[in-house]
């Protein structure tokens, strides 16, 4: 006999895909002990010449190669129209002999009396949401192990051959799949995403990509019995167990997924994958669990082909040394040194520590700027000259407060190789100035009141404003403040938004004028945004964008 072969489902053509089962003439000890029993039964097999299809699907690198599952049926039109399916099949046999939950090799043996020359036979998957005429395309699908789709059958995989007769009565065939397939295999190059892992893929499109379609035995499918479009049917989620996002490239047994999709032209297809950057014990994470989203134009789905996505993940990525003490020396942020990548990382990206290596007095060249007793403050020599220089002042803070129109944004990020939610768009300055018909220096130079808070006491500042929680359609007058979070004893980033301005803040009511140890900040979090001090030792972020 001739070594059995899997097949390839390839974007090629397909000719000559075959549903295989055992050669139902190799006598062996097993199969002679089966046959005594299937008296009168007529055995259906694959022609052993050709190349083979199963069901559960495993990617190749150019294709799926198939194997057959434990609820894989077949369906032979005996009497048309009517179908009549497999009365045995020796699946599970193979499955408890091999040890596996897969197997190259089936017999299907039917009751009744076959002597026509041929007979139409029909693949349909798990016999339990399927018959012959109607196919279900599964809305919700599952794989649990990379590249190793084991429920092809269960979801909609489909086809259909011609099974003609030998000269020991019984029947071979071949198969056309006639459902389509996507392999899906994102990677990425950012370390916080590899960080993660891969938890569904949701694919979207604009009209139906799943549920019951007729099933025509000459042509398949019958993409014109497509079921009206809703919300359920519309989109397939493909639910993965945990399965890794490698760097770099792709690769196939890292964590391909296989889906089965409805044939068809959709000029509109969305893909979302879930990610989660794990935080249950053992593992040290964000738990913060996001989507990328890729959208797609004019994507066409053959039927018995397989097409690849291999989709490069990317998120914005924000770096970590911008946190600083109040205006320290340039290039001495707050954990220099010691940075979460360097030879001696004890920045923590999202724990919070009660004791590290945090700038302790002004003998540590991090220490926030300092001005000496009897100093005569102005707009001029208070402002900041070093890391906090080209921060906005309070005068500016006081107009993104009262007329910026801040926006919530739920998307996701990436800092410190680990995944990060939400942020805050305001109105650019600029924008803010020709509404009011002003220039962006009267701006810098006054608040909204008319005070240069530069030279004023604290009071009466306003400290809070309600941040819009719609989305932000339009972001062209806009810029963005990720929520990067600050440092101090308890503190850690992540979940709020802190910015230092470039105003420190000194009790002018004292004579002479003293320094009270704290400057201006924004506080942008949740649904609030505040105009506030913080403790000129708190390592803020001083990341604010060149375009604000």
């Amino acid at each position: 006999h001739k070594t059995m072969k899997t097949s390839i489902l390839s974007m090629l053509p397909l000719a000559g895909l075959l549903l295989f089962a055992a050669c139902a003439s190799e006598d062996t000890a097993d199969n002679r002990q089966q046959e005594s029993d299937l008296k009168g039964l007529t055995a259906f097999s694959v022609e052993e010449k050709t190349p083979a299809t199963r069901t559960a699907g495993e990617y190749t690198g150019t294709g799926i190669k198939f194997y057959w599952t434990r609820y894989d049926r077949l369906w032979v039109q005996d009497n048309p129209p009517h179908f009549e399916s497999d009365y045995k099949n020796d699946i599970a046999d193979q499955l408890t002999a091999s040890g596996t939950d897969r197997t190259p090799r089936a017999k299907f043996w039917f009751r009744g009396s076959y002597t026509a020359p041929q007979y139409l036979v029909y693949y349909g998957g798990d016999n339990t949401i399927s018959w012959a005429g109607r196919v279900t395309i599964a809305n919700k699908q599952k794989q649990d192990k990379p590249n190793y789709a084991t429920g092809l059958g269960l979801y909609g995989d489909c086809g259909t051959g011609i099974a003609r007769r030998q000269a020991n009565g019984n029947y071979s065939f071949m198969i056309d799949h006639k459902s389509s397939y996507v392999t899906f295999m994102p990677y990425t190059k950012q370390k916080g995403i590899a960080n993660t892992r891969l938890e569904k893929i949701t694919v979207t499109a604009d009209k139906a990509i799943s549920g019951e379609f007729k099933f025509d035995s000459d042509n398949g499918i019958d993409l014109s019995s497509r079921p009206a479009t809703t919300a359920t049917n519309s989109s397939i989620e493909l639910t993965l167990n945990n399965f890794p996002i490698p760097l770099t490239a792709p690769k196939a047994e890292t964590n391909a997924a296989v889906m089965v999709i409805a044939p068809g032209t959709y000029s509109k297809l969305t893909v979302e994958y879930t990610i989660y950057d794990d935080n249950g014990f053992p593992n040290i994470g964000t738990g913060v669990r996001g989507t990328i989203t890729k959208e797609y134009s004019n994507v066409t789905f053959t039927a018995g082909k397989n097409k690849e996505i291999s989709q490069q993940l990317e998120l914005p990525e924000y770096p970590a040394d911008t946190y600083y003490m109040w205006d320290a020396a340039v290039g001495q942020h707050y954990w220099k040194g010691y940075e979460w990548n360097g030879p001696n990382p004890q920045q923590p990206p999202f724990v919070k520590l009660l004791d590290y290596p945090y700038p302790k007095d002004n003998t540590d060249p991090r220490w926030h700027r300092e001005f000496p007793n009897g100093f005569t403050p102005n707009a001029d020599n208070t402002a900041a000259a070093y890391s906090c220089k080209d921060c906005p002042n309070v005068n500016e803070l006081y107009w993104y407060v009262t007329k910026g129109d801040p926006y919530r944004d739920y998307s996701y990020w990436i800092s410190m190789d680990h995944l990060f939610q939400g942020g805050t768009w305001l109105k650019k300055l600029s924008v803010i100035a020709a509404e009011e018909g002003k220039s962006v220096a009267d701006l810098k130079n006054a608040s909204p009141d008319g005070k240069d808070y530069r030279t004023e006491i604290l009071n009466p500042i306003p400290q809070i404003v309600h941040i819009n929680q719609g989305k932000l359609t339009d972001t062209s007058n806009y810029f963005y403040l990720p929520d990067l979070g600050f440092y101090n004893q308890t503190g850690s980033p992540g979940g709020e938004g802190y910015y230092w301005s470039s105003t420190p803040v000194f009790r002018w009511n004292d004579v002479p004028p003293k320094f009270d140890r704290s400057a201006y900040s924004l506080y942008p979090f949740g649904t609030w945004m505040y105009l506030q001090t913080n403790d000129v030792r708190t390592g803020l972020s001083t990341r604010w964008p060149t375009d604000r």
